[in-house]
């Protein structure tokens, strides 16, 4: 008996068509293996090749050498049947199955579903944020928030209406109220605006940025400053895509992540319709209101809420200088299981 750990090995050499054949049988550390009656079935199968090749041990043949008995089909048949029981003993079937593709939609919401919106572009200090909220800023906002998710504000117009951002164009009532200049994409000035601004929110460490006055033009220069913000690394919140000629080509973009509506640029019915259209039945909708439109944001609310991820906010403080929650996303319709 051998002492326990230590392996019993037996090597037997076979000559096969011209190959010299080294087969290492072993048993493991068990001591009671090593007296089965295994290693004796070994023994007398490999015996009659052992006995009958004729050379010493030390002396078979090379391998480059011909089959010493001329008979290798002989050999090969006396060698399969000698092989078979011990193969066939230790066959396994193995069914592989590919990983099995999900093909439930994606929802392209970066997190940010279920989560209000603390709507302060208007208010001088956006404050600490929420860790539960996502909080949009001003256009002069120099950094995100502390807590929770930040939104930067940019304009498409020039904010200032500065005059470094030409040609511009005079068709926008909107940009006539805020006094902004309304540029025209055709001109320099438009890829240098977004520029500066993207460059600029990616330096503050900003990940969202929302792009006002989208709907004062054309879907191709929208999916354009869409598709640049997104080479800044920035991903897209869409500001009232109802208003524009083909919201679903804008709110299907890749790198949108999220809607806001403002008073008379749609309803909850349409905007649900939207994203569904757009294959983002998920996306966060985010109803904001201020001024005359309380009234408005409480029967939005109300229609809302049979949606899900929808959340609707009031300002006060004039145009957005504070937030009151009339709807929170956590309080609509919880999502359907898919």
């Amino acid at each position: 008996m051998l002492p326990h750990g230590i392996f019993a090995v037996k090597s037997v050499t076979v000559i096969l068509t011209g190959a010299t054949v080294t087969l290492l049988l072993w048993r493991g550390s068990d001591p009671a293996a090593l007296h089965s009656s295994e290693p004796d079935r070994f023994s007398a199968a490999f015996a009659p090749f052992i006995q009958q090749s004729g050379f010493p041990r030390n002396e078979l043949p090379s391998p480059q050498r011909p089959a010493v008995d001329g008979d290798s089909n002989t050999t090969k048949d006396r060698l399969n049947a000698a092989f078979a029981p011990f193969i066939q003993r230790r066959i396994k079937t193995v069914m592989f199955r590919p990983p099995r593709r999900d093909t439930r939609p994606l929802a392209a919401n970066g997190g940010l579903t279920g989560k209000p919106l603390r709507y302060l572009i208007g208010a001088p200090s956006a404050g600490q944020g929420r860790d539960d909220a996502v909080t949009v800023v001003s256009y002069d906002a120099s950094k995100p928030v502390q807590r929770g998710i930040s939104i930067a504000y940019c304009n498409l117009f020039d904010e200032t209406n500065s005059g470094a951002y030409g040609p511009y164009l005079q068709a926008s009532d909107t940009a006539a109220q805020y006094n902004e200049g309304q540029i025209d994409p055709l001109g320099p000035g438009w890829t240098k605006n977004l520029h500066e601004q993207f460059q600029r929110r990616r330096k503050q460490g900003f990940e969202y940025v929302e792009l006002d006055n989208a709907d004062a033009y054309a879907i191709k220069d929208v999916i354009g400053a869409i598709d640049l913000a997104g080479s800044y690394g920035l991903k897209v919140i869409a500001k009232n895509p109802g208003l524009l000629g083909d919201a679903t080509s804008y709110v299907a973009h890749p790198n949108v992540y999220g809607i806001i509506v403002e008073r008379g640029a749609g309803s909850p019915d349409e905007m649900d319709a939207l994203r569904r259209k757009a294959g983002k039945p998920e996306m966060p909708v985010w109803f904001v209101a201020f001024g005359a439109g309380r009234e408005w944001a409480h029967s939005t609310a109300n229609a809302a809420k049979n949606y899900q991820g929808m959340g609707v906010t009031y300002s006060s403080a004039g145009e957005y200088g504070n937030v009151i929650d009339i709807l929170s996303p956590a309080d609509s319709l919880p999502s359907a299981p898919l």
